[in-house]
């Protein structure tokens, strides 16, 4: 288990003072990269080694008050590798005593030449030690839907992508919660394939589903169910 200590600062503050959820994210993404720093090394040395983590799966639930600008709150973090191609790893929020966020994760590690995920205790063996904790692989299904209800149309930005050279997963989020309006109490992602820098994208929603294709692409990007 690794715990880090931080403090909401104004440029991550909302209009109502709280921490915004996609920050929150960022901040998810960071703190699994300091938990395995002294493990695996930084990303950077893993992208050196021929391999990168790329999330394939994400649930997060807002079950209380999320911390307020300049306060005090912690992010806790622990993985579990023992799951063939998959990386499982949970994120928790505490302020003022309480658990106000919590997050589940899965990874694969993807070969940087190939794109091709490989067995991560195979070729990093030594991610068994550190913050290994039991997960349960039992995430939500998403299902499809043939009509959306609702379309948007952008372009990837320069700052939607990230170090691999795809959208960030925390991009994702945003785009599906500023269609919606507001951010849901949950919000479970499905990620299948990353897209690019200047690719034409299309938001399509019903009901409670939600997805994020490519132009001339069947295979969506992304696929989400939000509970509001």
């Amino acid at each position: 288990m690794f715990v880090r200590k931080l403090r909401v600062m104004p440029s991550e503050a909302s209009q109502t003072g709280e921490i915004k959820p996609y920050n929150l994210l960022n901040c998810f993404q960071d703190t699994a990269e300091l938990a395995v720093e002294g493990i695996e090394g930084k990303s950077t040395e893993l992208y050196a080694r021929g391999y990168s983590w790329v999330v394939t799966r994400y649930e997060l639930r807002i079950t209380g008050k999320l911390p307020l600008i300049g306060e005090e709150y912690e992010v806790i973090t622990y993985h579990d590798p023992n799951h063939s191609y998959n990386t499982l790893r949970n994120f928790h929020v505490k302020y003022d005593g309480q658990e106000v966020v919590t997050a589940k994760t899965s990874w694969i590690l993807a070969d940087v030449r190939t794109g091709r995920p490989v067995k991560p205790l195979a070729h990093i063996p030594e991610i068994i030690g550190g913050d290994c904790e039991h997960i349960e692989d039992n995430f939500a299904d998403i299902p499809s839907f043939d009509e959306p209800e609702k379309t948007e149309h952008m372009t990837v930005k320069y700052h939607d992508t990230d170090y691999n050279g795809h959208v960030n997963h925390a991009i994702y989020f945003r785009w599906i919660w500023d269609m919606i309006g507001r951010v849901p109490r949950r919000t479970c992602g499905l990620f299948r394939s990353g897209a690019k820098l200047g690719e034409l994208i299309t938001l399509e929603n019903a009901g409670e589903l939600y997805r994020v294709k490519r132009e001339n692409n069947a295979r969506p990007c992304a696929e989400f169910i939000v509970k509001v």
